[in-house]
């Protein structure tokens, strides 16, 4: 399947689905940051089901990840995108500049795919899990304080 386009938020997102993967464009005019901010987590995981709503109206089966861990991925590419931009701003070491410079090219592109097929699927796996259980631990936290 082709590249396909779809408005999310007021903007453009640049999609691709294919078997057992959906890669979505992170660069140039199909940013997500401008679609994320200024609430990331709940953006990214309306973007998630979004993408998997249109995974299944193209193969008629569900995508076998979780929606909240597609949302991490989303959300951690976007930051991770930012923070690599913010960084090569500033006077770096040329090895390190060189290093944010390839990770910057590797955000450029949300490979959202299977363990099968997605090498670092478990991270954001773990990512997830570790992202809402340190959510509920300081809710809980700031909950017990308000008592």
């Amino acid at each position: 399947m082709k590249w396909q386009s779809i408005r999310f938020r007021g903007r453009w997102i640049r999609y691709k689905i294919e078997p057992q993967i959906i890669r979505v464009e992170n660069r140039g005019k199909y940013h997500l940051a401008a679609s994320l901010f200024p609430f990331p987590n709940r953006y990214s995981y309306q973007l998630a089901v979004l993408l998997k709503n249109k995974y299944q109206q193209r193969y008629k089966r569900s995508l076998l990840i979780q929606t909240s861990s597609i949302a991490t991925e989303i959300w951690g590419h976007t930051h991770l995108d930012l923070f690599y931009r913010g960084m090569l701003r500033l006077p770096l070491p040329g090895q390190l500049r060189t290093r944010y410079q390839e990770r910057l090219q590797s955000t450029g592109i949300i490979d959202i795919g299977v363990r099968a097929i997605d090498n670092n699927r478990i991270v954001w796996d773990i990512g997830n899990f570790l992202g809402g259980w340190l959510l509920y631990a300081v809710s809980r936290r700031n909950r017990q304080k308000t008592k």
